[in-house]
């Protein structure tokens, strides 16, 4: 809200003294305090203003009082609260040229100088404890004002060096000389290039060795080239894992102590670097010492020094070297490294005279696992077993872990093992499955090590090629194009280890190795692109990118917040302790004079935090955690159950042709359920189509063909009823709201899918995106269903991976032996990567092209539209209830009993969610699409009938789950028992501010209002003064002419679009 002229001083100019014209503020250093100059005498004879000095104010205290006079009726600076639940006035944050407390800086003494920043505290005896709101109130209802500000702006410009400095450029420009300002990052560029262009070989060689000695570490210590099996089988025993987890207590101890002495502010540069290095490699000693458990950490670890090396040689001796020289130099030495440690890998696999054949075969695998022999033994496993006692005992490779385990336990007998009658459970095979696992991808890592190290420096390389070598740091454009293809070409490149791995050893719980180094790949790849692109490119690209902006105002939302307390709910209260311990350790240490008991830092996080709608908040976080329960419990488990049952109702001498007709019919039915995704039906269709045809004329492949086909159909079929469901769905003026069709977001979709055949944006939306929304969201939007079916057509690559896992976890046969049940269960984790592969592709690309399009066609997609004015008269009819529902449920609007209803309805829901997720196994027993309902538990299974689907569902809770369950019900009863109290609470208060005129009839609308929210709905942006809470009304017509001129189409036709969407809004 601004009370001046139309022109308002920018906020970085800080005061109207910046400007040379404006500023004399050296001269009036020199006149006494309280002395006033002619000018502001000349002003007094018609506008008196004057200074009040007494006791309380002065130029030596913090407090000004000031009266001013409306000058055309404006006081002329603008202004925003500082919080409305915080009652500390209203920060000034911009003055008018020409206004009158313009005129009162220029007649008065420096000293008594109100600039941007001052808060304004009261305003004639209204105080700033009344609120923000009041303040403004008093000042729109005065022409006279005794204003009473502190002073808590800058002043810089005003006393001192700065002060001086502007005097005498002023003088020398009156004078007639010309100044000209450069920018002192380009005199130290310049100074940079003129000193050194290229690389001395002595520089090179540091580079060299900065790969060169990760490289020898990795090889030597954790390859199979040097004791990499003798190193993890050092740390296998159980005492070295404790070990491990007590220095990583201590380096957590570290931490908290570094926290608690402000290690931040420590003015000694080698006691900071050597505190945190000592922080940071007592970690990496803990995750070593705990290999057998991380098997990735050494590789990660020592790997992740080599940009770390290459970062200090920069910084300390190759400081003045040209940044494309110094990224030629690591191209190059990366490059030509990783190359060489890759051609003597290969040759230690290939050349007999290095110790033998070293192929990846049955022979290295013997090898290996002889190597590996001690971590066998040490790893000790607890087995139920079934009609036996439970037994302990140590992993052994040819009985647990070979290609073809042993479903029974054995006894020794004359130092020789012989099978018992004691049979594992499913439970057993499951933990001796994950141990064997991890073993296993210990001594591939360790053979593969060298490859992943090459591989990296290949990366790295690329990286600074890249980064180095094309971009033009001039040329922010450019550089933003070849940052985004360079981080599409590593998701790629990632993407892909991740499917070869899954190819490679599906059985060597190998995810967590990727994971690990995907992770630390993108901390060195956006630290590195930080600190050598240079700050100032980053934020010239990114301050003109609309991507940034839309995630701030994601980020900025309660949606967001809600996910924020999801995830940090237990840590926020005990962060609290933290503080207050470390303002304990700074009054011990005499750091600080406050008395409080918490820290500044803290204090000003909690003010921030004070002002969020909590219980807004509170109740995204219950909605969240409804939709997970939903779609993770509710339906998956439910539809896995339900399609096992389905299977097993078609193997009781079903015909053929009926199985394929009734599974389609099932699987139309499942697709049209909105929170049924696409990917268990598909596998659900190799599963059954695909085992029911082995046993015809059409045989296992060819019965996988056609699931391939019955499939696809089946997907374009449920499009088109998808797609029906939008169509009659979007005759109402609500489901068109909900999904928000007069939005850029709805509307660039709409773009994408309007064009014809099979356009690469098209065809990602329609297969990337969710298979019920996506189809729904085309038929409310009237599109031609012909052509969403021509793009719906490459679907077939992504569902035929998904057929093809479940045909394979069925098999070609129904006597398969253990190993070929973990042959095929491998290839099923193949087709699934290369599914989820696909999909994520896809949705990536999806996203790109949605937002390419919002930011190319911004404008066109802003303006309003005929066909939605019913959406658009809608929002405005529903705005005002809106409103009323927000103020109901602020957290002090809402009594004791409800703020514990939904206090205890949002604890429960969390501990719930803590239960669903890290307490499954107690809560459900596992169970797949391709288990059977009627096999025992200790075999899979859920041990009711084949037929009794829902004693099926009741079995897989366990009484724990049960517990769980009951918790969430009540834990959503206590929720919508507070949705019921916000809706009637809104209703009440929205006829209670209609009886008092202060809105509109459900049916009114202002011209100016219909303006106003037809340009927000199509910009995605908040109408002008919701800002803060509130908006002068007199300004109200002023503001959205400012935003029309600036977003939309002319503030006259807006105005007289308002004006005729006004007249048909009682009709609606």
């Amino acid at each position: 809200a601004c009370f001046g002229s139309t022109a308002i001083l920018p906020a970085s100019r800080r005061a109207s003294h910046f400007s040379p014209q404006h500023s004399d503020a050296a001269a009036r250093d020199q006149k006494p305090a309280g002395a006033m100059n002619s000018r502001l005498t000349t002003y007094q004879a018609d506008n008196p203003m004057f200074f009040n000095m007494d006791s309380e104010y002065g130029p030596d205290k913090s407090i000004v009082r000031v009266s001013l006079d409306k000058l055309h009726g404006r006081f002329g600076f603008a202004y925003r609260s500082r919080g409305v639940s915080a009652n500390e006035g209203l920060v000034i944050t911009g003055v008018v040229p020409e206004g009158a407390l313009d005129m009162w800086n220029e007649a008065s003494d420096a000293d008594y100088d109100i600039t941007v920043g001052d808060v304004v505290i009261s305003v004639n005896d209204v105080t700033c404890a009344l609120g923000a709101k009041a303040l403004v109130q008093e000042m729109q209802h005065c022409d006279r004002c005794v204003m009473t500000i502190k002073k808590k702006g800058p002043r810089w410009h005003m006393f001192g060096v700065t002060a001086e400095c502007m005097e005498k450029m002023n003088h020398a420009k009156e004078q007639g000389m010309t100044l000209e300002f450069i920018a002192t990052n380009k005199v130290e560029e310049d100074h940079i290039i003129e000193e050194q262009r290229s690389l001395s070989w002595t520089q090179f060689s540091l580079i060299a060795l900065a790969v060169v000695v990760p490289y020898a570490v990795l090889v030597a210590g954790f390859s199979d080239m040097g004791v990499g099996l003798a190193f993890y089988s050092f740390f296998a025993p159980k005492i070295m894992n404790l070990g491990g987890n007590f220095i990583i207590f201590m380096g957590s101890i570290i931490f908290l102590a570094l926290y608690l002495g402000d290690w931040q502010a420590w003015k000694s540069k080698a006691q900071k670097v050597g505190s945190a290095l000592l922080l940071i490699y007592t970690f990496c000693l803990g995750a070593v010492i705990k290999c057998r458990f991380y098997p990735y950490a050494p590789l990660v670890i020592t790997l992740f020094h080599m940009p770390v090396f290459l970062g200090i040689v920069r910084t300390s001796s190759l400081k003045q070297v040209q940044r494309e020289y110094f990224y030629k130099g690591v191209f190059s030495a990366t490059g030509t490294i990783s190359a060489i440690l890759l051609v003597v890998w290969i040759l230690w696999m290939c050349v007999d005279a290095w110790g033998g054949n070293n192929m990846w075969n049955d022979a290295t695998k013997a090898r290996l696992v002889e190597k590996s022999a001690n971590m066998y033994t040490e790893t000790r496993v607890k087995f139920e077993t079934i009609d036996c006692e439970p037994r302990t005992r140590s992993l052994v490779y040819d009985w647990d872990c070979s290609e073809d385990p042993s479903p029974f336990d054995f006894d020794i007998v004359y130092g020789t093992r012989v099978e018992s009658e004691c049979r594992f459970t499913a439970a057993d095979k499951g933990v001796r499955a994950k141990q064997c696992g991890t073993i296993k991808s210990i001594w591939f890592l360790v053979w593969l090590s060298p490859f992943i190290a090459a591989v990296c420096g290949f990366v790295v390389s690329a990286f600074c090629f890249l980064n180095g070598v094309l971009i033009d740091l001039s040329d922010t454009t450019r550089a933003e194009k070849v940052l985004k293809q360079f981080i599409l070409m590593v998701a790629v490149m990632l993407l892909s280890m991740w499917v070869s791995a899954s190819i490679a050893g599906a059985s060597m719980r190998l995810t967590g190795t990727l994971m690990a180094f995907l992770g630390a790949g993108i901390v060195a790849m956006s630290i590195w692109a930080y600190m050598e692109v240079g700050q100032r490119t980053i934020a010239s690209t990114l301050s003109n990118s609309r991507i940034m902006l839309s995630i701030v105002a994601i980020v900025t939302s309660d949606w967001a917040r809600a996910m924020f307390v999801i995830c940090f709910n237990v840590m926020l209260p005990s962060m609290l302790v933290v503080e207050a311990m470390r303002q304990k350790v700074r009054k011990m240490r005499r750091a600080t004079e406050s008395v409080d008991c918490l820290t500044d830092e803290a204090y000003r996080v909690l003010d921030k935090v004070s002002n969020w709608n909590w219980a807004s908040i509170f109740m995204k976080v219950n909605w969240l955690v409804i939709l997970y329960w939903t779609l993770s419990i509710g339906v998956a488990k439910v539809t896995y159950v339900f399609l096992s049952w389905l299977n097993g109702m078609f193997a009781e001498n079903v015909p053929f042709t009926s199985v394929v007709i009734i599974f389609f019919f099932i699987g139309y039915t499942m697709f049209l359920l909105p929170p049924v995704p696409g990917i268990p039906v598909y596998i659900t269709s190799g599963i059954i189509i695909a085992s029911q045809a082995k046993h015809t004329a059409l045989g296992f492949y060819g019965g996988i063909g056609l699931a391939i086909g019955v499939s696809f159909v089946l997907k374009l079929a449920a499009v088109i009823g998808q797609y029906m469901i939008g169509f009659y769905m979007g005759r109402s003026v609500k489901i068109q709201q909900l999904v928000s069709v007069d939005k850029v977001f709805t509307r660039s979709i709409e773009r994408i899918l309007l064009q014809r055949g099979l356009d690469f944006a098209k065809v990602s939306v329609l297969v990337g995106g969710p298979d019920w929304p996506t189809s729904v969201l085309c038929g409310i939007l009237r599109l031609n269903i012909c052509q969403c079916l021509l793009g719906t057509v490459p679907v077939i690559f992504v569902s035929s991976p998904c057929v093809l896992a479940g045909a394979f976890m069925a098999g070609p046969r129904d006597d398969l032996t253990d190993g070929e049940k973990s042959m095929w269960g491998a290839l099923a984790n193949s087709a699934l990567a290369l599914s989820a592969l696909g999909q994520l592709a896809s949705g990536i690309l999806a996203m790109y092209y949605i937002e390419k399009t919002m930011h190319e066609h911004q404008e066109e997609l802003s303006k309003p539209r005929p066909e939605h004015e019913h959406v658009l008269m809608l929002t405005i009819k529903e705005r005002d209830y809106n409103l009323c529902y927000l103020e109901g449920i602020e957290w002090g609007c809402l009594s004791l009993c409800w703020r514990m209803v939904m206090l205890l309805s949002v604890s429960l829901m969390l501990f719930c969610l803590f239960l669903f997720n890290l307490m499954d196994e107690l809560c459900f027993k596992s169970f797949q699409v391709k288990d059977k309902i009627d096999t025992s538990a200790e075999e899979g299974g859920l041990g009711v009938d084949r037929s009794d689907f829902g004693g099926a569902v009741i079995s897989l809770v366990q009484p724990f789950g049960w517990l769980a369950l009951g918790l969430f019900a009540v834990a959503s009863t206590l929720h919508f028992l507070f949705v019921w109290h916000a809706a009637r609470q809104a209703r009440a208060l929205l006829r209670e501010k209609v009886s008092r005129g202060e809105v509109g009839d459900a049916g009114e609308a202002t011209a100016a209002n219909v303006a106003t929210a037809a340009v927000a709905a199509a910009s995605d942006e908040l109408p002008p003064g919701d800002d803060d809470g509130f908006a002068p009304a007199d300004d109200d017509v002023d503001g959205v002419a400012t935003i029309l001129g600036r977003r939309g189409p002319s503030s006259a036709a807006a105005e007289d679009l308002g004006a005729d969407l006004a007249k048909v809004t009682v009709d609606i």
